[in-house]
């Protein structure tokens, strides 16, 4: 227990200058490595900090691999905004106090149009391609904390500009009940090399979460609430609040409020649950005639 609380408290200080810190404009690139991924996640209007407990959570929380009840294969596709795309695909392998996972995350925007000189026509068209390849990994500290981390390497390519870089994500994630779980993670610490003669400024960000797993079913639904709040270094604070009905531990109804943003404010999703085989889907619409964003994704246990 000891041991316990210093983890806890060192996590903290950790934390301190982050809080403390005034919020201002966002001033960094590789904005997809804020863009989350699993349907189920997205569902609930990304308040899964505390919630991801598979291959998936490599991307939310790396403590969290040790939620997982077995080995496990992921994969989505999500139908962002205009002619972007994104794929995520992840392994996690489960030991008896650890668990290893890798993961690759690409994104894809086509149309962009190339000129020279100012014209009403292009000269051509191009793309920019995004993309995070990393190995996580989470060991059991005791009996109710789990500690991961996640590094990464990354990637950008616009036209004939490319650069690469490297960055680290933290987590824990404690189990302060059988029903409360409380959770926590640094994302996106480190840097990339020079683009075009200047360097990127990762989207380096805090979140913290919690979910509760009620007691009692209502009906024949079973019912998760959770919430996260996220603080970008260089943006302001942002609020995600999620609710997860599981219908006869089968059919899963899910929707989700976020705060903080311009553009967004809800989403919803379903989940469909069958025995090693899950498959999920969300919806969120965007303001401003932006469109809306989709995402599929599958689990599959091995």
């Amino acid at each position: 227990m000891k041991f316990t609380f210093k983890i806890l408290f060192i996590w903290m200080l950790l934390l301190l200058p982050v809080l403390a810190g005034e919020a201002n404009e966002g001033k960094t690139g590789l904005s997809f490595l804020k863009i989350g991924v699993d349907a189920r996640a997205a569902g609930m209007g990304e308040a899964y900090t505390a919630v991801a407990n598979n291959a998936y959570t490599t991307y939310w929380n790396p403590a969290g691999l040790l939620g997982a009840d077995h080995s496990n294969v992921v994969f989505m596709h999500s139908n962002w905004l205009l002619d972007v795309n994104s794929e995520f695909g992840a392994l996690q392998f489960n030991g008896k106090k650890s668990s290893l996972a890798f993961h690759v995350y690409t994104l894809n925007i086509g149309g962009i149009e190339v000129r020279s000189t100012p014209s009403r026509e292009p000269v051509e068209e191009t793309g920019a391609q995004y993309a995070s390849v990393g190995v996580s990994y989470a060991r059991n500290f005791s009996s109710k904390l789990d500690i991961g981390v996640t590094a990464k390497y990354l990637y950008e390519k616009i036209l004939f500009n490319t650069a690469g870089g490297y960055a680290l994500d933290l987590g824990l994630s404690y189990a302060a009940s059988s029903k409360l779980k409380v959770a926590g993670t640094l994302q996106n610490l480190g840097s990339m090399n020079e683009f075009a003669q200047a360097s990127t400024k990762l989207p380096a960000l805090l979140r913290v979460g919690a979910a509760y797993q009620l007691g009692k079913a209502v009906g024949p639904a079973e019912l998760l609430v959770a919430g996260d709040v996220v603080l970008p270094f260089e943006e302001n604070l942002r609020m995600h609040f999620g609710l997860e009905a599981a219908l006869w531990q089968q059919l899963i109804l899910r929707g989700g409020l976020v705060n903080g943003y311009e553009s967004r404010s809800f989403s919803f999703g379903l989940g469909i649950r069958k025995s090693a085989f899950h498959f999920d889907y969300s919806y969120s619409p965007f303001n401003e005639d932006l469109g809306n964003a989709q995402r599929f994704s599958i689990y599959l246990a091995i």
